[in-house]
């Protein structure tokens, strides 16, 4: 868990990143004319529109009606030098650019408001060649880990020109594998910074190499089977007070390199029903209570010692992994009324119930989330020219 607490922060920033990018976060810019705003989905550098896009990436834009969400229909696209940027597709609500050669071009866009008038307003936007790329595994800064046959590989980079500007654009993945057939691309959203592969088969060693840069990560394939080794973790020392919840996870690991497919299937009991309830339900779906992130909740039920057990049944050769675990339930307790707390179970007697309460019920949300969330911010550490 070394690795985890180190990257908290970072990989917070990552989840509420994800977060707003389901909600719609794009890069904009206003038009020369003032008549639309132009907008593409972005999470790298929000507030700047005006990153190149590299050669032979494309880009899909949209123009929403100046000063609102509005999208507007576009009829007609065309640019002042294909030659530098091209217009690959029009289609209802998006354009798609594609990057040819350095250089700037004008854009226009032709489009249909609600009125039903036609509407035109224009942009300028640049292509420049890529000169930094770093690599870095989804779970780990380390350049080596370990992935699960037919699950996926996720890549993060931060391509930039040497001058530290970031180059956008999907459809343009400068990397070399080797061996050539040992990952399949299957995913480069243009929203985010990563390439995101399959492994077909078990490897013991793949190459991943930028040619930008010659930036190299290495990995191991492996047959699920093949994992034999889990630890269980939860937030505050596994504290947990009583008729609340807290999230247990079990961490895959093969030796001192980092499993970064972490999508077992997992099952949990509890080994002591009177004082608290676990499951490996998440979502509350009658009938299931088994999940493949690795995760068991625990309930205190009433003050006392819960013991409980994770399961991984895939592991070990198919014999499955048993992990034992604990975890001290407690009770909220306010002072009575001559100002003093008869008892404070599991925490000091100076310290606010209230507050204590509200540490517990929240840490182990945040822990969940920490533990799932990648850690594509911890690029720019590794290439702080790129900010």
């Amino acid at each position: 868990m070394k690795h985890v607490a180190s990257s908290r922060l970072a990989a917070f920033a990552f989840v509420v990143a994800l977060s707003t990018l389901a909600a719609g976060c794009h890069s904009k810019a206003t038009g020369y004319g003032g008549k639309f705003t132009f907008a593409y989905a972005s999470g790298v550098e929000v507030e700047n529109f005006m990153k190149p896009l590299a050669p032979g990436a494309k880009l899909e834009v949209v123009a929403f009606a100046n000063g609102t969400e509005d999208e507007l229909v576009i009829t007609k696209a065309t640019s002042s030098k294909p030659g530098v940027i091209a217009i690959d597709s029009v289609k209802d609500h998006t354009v798609v650019l594609k990057g040819i050669e350095p250089g700037v071009a004008d854009l226009e866009f032709t489009a249909r408001d609600k009125a039903g008038n036609l509407v035109v307003d224009r942009i300028f936007m640049h292509v420049a060649k890529p000169g930094v790329h770093p690599l870095e595994h989804g779970c780990t800064e380390a350049s080596d880990a370990v992935y699960v046959k037919g699950e996926g590989v996720n890549v993060f980079h931060g391509m930039a020109t040497s001058d530290g500007r970031h180059v956008i654009g999907t459809g343009y993945t400068p990397v070399r594998i080797e061996p050539e057939r040992a990952l399949e691309l299957v995913g480069q959203p243009q929203d985010s910074s990563v390439y995101m592969y399959r492994a077909r088969a078990p490897a013991a060693k793949v190459s991943i190499r930028s040619t930008v840069d010659g930036s190299t990560l290495s990995l191991r394939v492996v047959d699920r089977a093949d994992l034999k080794e889990a630890t269980l973790a939860c937030a505050g020392d596994c504290q947990v007070v009583e008729g609340r919840s807290q999230y247990v996870v079990a961490r895959v690991k093969m030796g001192k390199t980092a499993v970064c497919s972490q999508n077992a299937l997992t099952k949990a009991r509890s080994l002591t029903p009177e004082i608290c309830t676990v499951s490996a339900n998440l979502d509350d779906e009658e009938g299931v209570d088994s999940n493949h992130q690795q995760l068991a909740v625990v309930k205190g039920v009433k003050f006392g010692l819960c013991k409980f057990e994770v399961t991984l049944p895939e592991l070990d050769g198919g014999k499955g992994m048993r992990l034992a675990g604990s975890a001290k339930i407690g009770r909220l307790e306010f002072p009575n009324d001559q100002g003093r707390s008869e008892s404070w179970p599991l925490h000091e007697r100076n310290a606010p119930g209230w507050m204590l309460g509200a540490v517990w019920w929240t840490v182990p949300k945040l822990f969940a989330l920490l533990l799932v969330a990648a850690s594509a911010l911890r690029l720019r550490r590794r290439a702080p020219d790129l900010e």
